[in-house]
C-alpha cells in the first residue's frame, strides 16, 4: 500500500522503533526509588532535554517547562481548561481539540480568517481590544492540519501580548516539517506530538514558560511537576525524545525532499482546470496538498484510491473515521459541496518520486472516468 496520509500519523523511524522495543518490559516506573525507577527517571529527563533542544530552549535554564502528556489533544485540553475562568480567543481553523471547546465554554471568541485561512489580524486586535477580562488566552495553530497553511504567529503574538494575553500555538502538524522555535515564535506555550515526527503514539508535550502555573486535568500522584499525574509512558516518552532529536537534525533535508514531492504533485495537476489546490500561492507545509475536485464525493474517491492501493484522506475528515463538513474550509468561504469533494495528500520523510508518479497515474485513471 502507498501511504500518503502522514498528517494523520507517520511511520515510526526504524531506530526509534528498535529503541522503544528495547524499553518495553516490566519494572520501569519513574516514581520508584530503586535502580529501575531511577533509570526510568533518567530516560524521561533525557527525552525532556532532547525535545527542549529541538524547539530551541535550554531545559536547564528553568525558564520553560515541558509536560509530557498522552496526546496533542490532551495537551491542548490542558491549556484550554486553564483559561475557562478567563477569556479565550481561537482562530476559526483550529484543530478540533481546540475548536470543540466552543460546545463546553461560553467564554470563547472566534477570530476570523480570510479565504486562504490566514488569521485576520485586525479582527484579533478588535476582539482583544473589546475584552475587559484580565485573564486572556489566544490559541492559533502554527500550521493547519488540513490545508498546511502557515500562520504569522510572531505577529499574532505581538498583538496578543499588547493586550496582556497569553499565547498558545498548536505546533503538532508543523514540528518536524518546518522550524519550530518557541523563542522565535514569541509564544508562551506550544503543543507537540511524537507520532507526527516518527515517534510512537501515546506521547505528546505541552511546553510553556514556567512562570505560568497550570492546574492539572489529571490529579493523582503528582507526576510531571504536579501538572499531569499518572505513571509515565516511559518507552513512548523516551522514543519521543529520540524522534525529536532526529527530526531536528534532519529538518532541512526532510523539508527539501517533501517540498520537491509536493511541487511535482501539484504541477502534475495543473492540466485539470476544474481542480483547485487550497491556498496554493501561500506559505504552506512542504508536504501538504488539499485538493478540491468539484462535483465529486471525497468518500467515494477515497475508496477508489484505496482499491488502487493508495491511502489518502478527506480534507473534511473530522474525527473517528467520519467524513463530514470541514469547519476549516467553511470558515474560508468554501461551499459545503466543495468541501465534501476535497482530498488531502500529505507526504512523509520516506516517500519517493516514484510514489508521486504512482499517485498521479491513479488520479488520472479515477477521475477520467467521471469528471475530467
Amino acid at each position: 500500500m502507498l501511504y500518503l496520509d502522514h498528517n494523520a500519523t507517520t511511520y515510526m523511524l526504524p531506530e526509534v522503533k528498535e529503541f522503544m522495543i528495547n524499553l518495553i518490559h516490566g519494572g520501569n516506573n519513574a516514581s520508584s526509588v530503586h535502580s529501575n525507577g531511577r533509570n526510568a527517571r533518567r530516560l524521561i529527563e533525557h527525552a525532556r532535554g532532547q525535545v527542549a533542544k529541538a524547539v530551541g530552549i535550554d531545559i536547564n535554564s528553568r525558564q520553560y517547562q515541558i509536560v509530557f502528556t498522552s496526546s496533542g489533544t490532551e495537551s491542548n485540553n490542558l491549556i484550554m481548561s486553564n483559561y475557562y475562568d478567563g477569556e479565550i480567543f481561537i482562530s476559526a481553523v483550529e484543530h478540533l481539540s481546540i475548536f470543540e471547546h466552543l460546545k463546553y465554554a461560553s467564554n470563547i471568541k472566534i477570530i476570523k480568517v480570510d479565504n486562504n485561512g490566514i488569521v485576520d489580524l485586525a479582527d484579533l486586535e478588535r476582539l482583544l481590544g473589546a475584552s475587559s477580562n484580565s485573564k486572556k488566552l489566544v490559541s492559533v495553530m502554527l500550521a493547519n492540519n488540513e490545508s498546511g497553511v502557515i500562520q504569522n504567529i510572531q505577529k499574532i503574538a505581538e498583538i496578543a501580548h499588547k493586550y496582556q494575553a497569553i499565547v498558545h500555538s498548536d505546533c503538532v502538524q508543523a514540528f518536524g516539517k518546518i522550524r519550530v522555535n518557541i523563542k522565535e515564535l514569541a509564544v508562551d506555550f506550544i503543543t507537540l506530538s511524537a507520532h507526527k515526527i516518527g515517534g510512537g503514539q501515546g506521547s505528546s508535550a505541552l511546553i510553556g514558560e514556567s512562570k505560568y502555573i497550570l492546574k492539572p486535568l489529571i490529579i493523582g500522584g503528582g507526576q510531571e511537576k504536579n501538572i499531569r499525574s499518572g505513571t509515565e509512558n516511559i518507552a513512548s516518552i523516551a522514543a519521543f525524545g529520540l524522534a525529536a532529536e532526529i527530526a531536528d537534525s534532519e529538518l532541512l533535508n526532510r523539508y527539501k525532499k517533501m517540498k520537491g514531492l509536493q511541487t511535482l504533485l501539484e504541477q502534475s495537476l495543473y492540466k485539470y482546470k476544474n481542480i483547485e489546490i487550497v491556498a496554493q500561492s501561500l506559505q504552506r507545509l512542504p508536504n501538504t496538498s488539499l485538493i478540491i475536485i468539484p462535483g465529486t464525493e471525497a468518500q467515494v474517491k477515497l475508496i477508489a484510491f484505496d482499491l488502487c492501493g493508495i491511502l489518502v484522506s478527506s480534507g473534511s475528515a473530522c474525527s473517528s473515521g467520519k467524513v463530514g463538513a470541514s469547519h476549516v474550509l467553511a470558515s474560508m468561504g468554501v461551499s459545503d459541496k466543495d468541501a465534501r469533494s476535497s482530498i488531502r495528500v500529505s507526504f512523509g520523510y520516506d516517500n519517493k518520486v516514484e510514489e508521486v508518479i504512482t499517485f498521479i497515474q491513479a488520479f488520472e485513471q479515477i477521475y477520467s472516468q467521471e469528471i475530467i
